[in-house]
């Protein structure tokens, strides 16, 4: 039987446009589910320079004539992707299930095996209803670069330098096997490592600042390095996109200390923030806490469940 309260609710995903710039950036900051790290203009900016396969993912969500939210929806090999989705605060509790469905529906349409998801906590209900399995939690945090804490000594057999072009192969080892096993295994093998770390120097995620990363070198293996940090500015704003140390010399000051050395310097730079992303419930929390890092924005999960054939 036709329900009008239905067809009243029904959300529609239409492709955004470029001319849609600002319609996109309002949604986005109204739903107040992002960083507040630039200004209205700057986003407008931003998307209106996204090249035609970032464009191409672009659907806003509308309900008769009214915007209540925007995601990106695309299909990589056989996983389709859902990420950024922004909902506005009166959208209302069935939206966020329309959008799990007709993003299952969509990624059935593409045959693909996985369907992956990110979005804020809020909506979780929406998608383990639909039998996304979570895969980790995450949220952004955000610090000053004008830090005063106190600075730590390295054993004589660890050596801290600036990072050198050729690091890249290394830096993806490490990489590697520091996050082997934990919640931010993200690569399923050495090479997609080495090609994020190649990815990041080229500035494919932002520019990248060469003058805050740094590497540690043990003095008895120059084939394997002790720890790394990468930072790369993202919407204008520094971003600590990796900071990692080696298993085996964990627990001695190392992390701090790259911490420390990358703030210090974007401060000398002339930059007076820094955020990260920060998976929740590692022990690396406690040491951005003690950095002086709070909490800047929602928690997001990252989900996700497999498709019959």
């Amino acid at each position: 039987m036709f329900d009008p309260e239905i067809m009243h609710d029904k959300v529609e995903w239409k492709q955004a446009r470029p001319e849609d710039a600002a319609l996109w950036v309002s949604v986005t900051r109204r739903s107040a589910d992002q960083m507040p790290l630039e200004s209205e203009d700057s986003q407008i900016t931003r998307y209106k320079e996204e090249g035609l396969e970032q464009q191409s993912q672009r659907f806003l969500l509308w309900r008769g004539n009214e915007p209540i939210g925007r995601l990106r929806f695309y299909a990589q090999e056989d996983t389709a992707e859902l990420d950024g989705l922004v909902l506005l605060p009166e959208a209302g509790g069935s939206v966020a299930a329309q959008v799990v469905t007709e993003a299952s529906l969509r990624a059935a349409v593409l045959n693909v095996r996985h369907l992956k998801a990110t979005y804020p906590a809020v909506y979780i209900a929406s998608f383990a209803a639909a039998g996304f399995q979570e895969l980790r939690r995450s949220t952004g945090m955000i610090a000053s670069t004008n830090i005063t804490v106190p600075q730590l000594s390295l054993p004589n057999s660890l050596h801290i330098r600036l990072i050198k072009e050729g690091d890249s192969d290394q830096i993806g080892t490490l990489l590697q096997h520091a996050y082997t096993g934990g919640p931010d295994d993200q690569h399923p093998d050495l090479a997609g490592w080495r090609a994020e770390v190649r990815a990041i120097q080229d500035g494919h995620f932002g520019p990248f600042l060469a003058d805050t990363c740094f590497v540690v070198e043990h003095t008895l293996d120059r084939f394997h390095l002790a720890g790394a940090i990468l930072v790369h500015l993202e919407r204008n704003v520094p971003h600590i996109r990796h900071m990692v140390v080696a298993p085996l010399v964990r627990h001695v000051g190392l992390g701090q200390l790259l911490a420390v050395k990358a703030m210090q310097n974007l401060q000398e730079a002339g930059y007076p923030t820094v955020i990260l992303y920060v998976t929740l419930g590692i022990p690396a929390v406690n040491l951005y806490h003690r950095l002086g890092f709070v909490e800047a924005g929602p928690t997001y999960i990252e989900a996700e469940r497999m498709l019959s054939r």
